[in-house]
């Protein structure tokens, strides 16, 4: 199974999966810079994504218009979401709500490692220490 990065920052892609790899999750882990790649990558793995982070704020297509196709889609519905953002504020967080509410999560930058883990504990599975 697999893990989907969107985000248009290098740095916080990188981030984000040192953070995965350093808790041992079992899942490869893919990257793409924005909404249209990420919809490549989908498109090539959709049968083994296992969970997705968004960003919210990205140029072109924002995590929630990329989040606002995929929840129209069967196969992509069915896959837990992430958003990342810059944004803690409660408008933009019911804003992603109201366009998926079964939002796997909703983690504001800067976040703490175990909170990105809790939030996708459920949904993957992790290498034992």
């Amino acid at each position: 199974m697999k893990i989907l990065i969107v985000d248009d920052s290098l740095l916080d892609r990188k981030l984000l999966s040192k953070t995965l790899v350093n808790a041992r999750v079992k899942h490869e882990i893919l990257l793409a810079e924005n909404g249209e790649a990420a919809l490549g990558v989908i498109a090539e793995n959709i049968d083994q994504i296992a969970l997705m982070f968004l960003d919210y704020q990205m140029p072109n297509m924002s995590g929630v218009e990329l989040m606002e196709g995929l929840v129209k889609v069967p196969s992509t519905a069915k896959v837990p979401m992430v958003m990342v953002t810059a944004s803690s504020s409660e408008e933009s967080k019911q804003a992603a709500y109201r366009v998926n509410p079964n939002l796997a999560g909703y983690i504001a930058k800067p976040y703490k490692p175990d909170e990105v883990i809790s939030t996708i504990r459920p949904y993957v599975e992790f290498n034992a220490q």
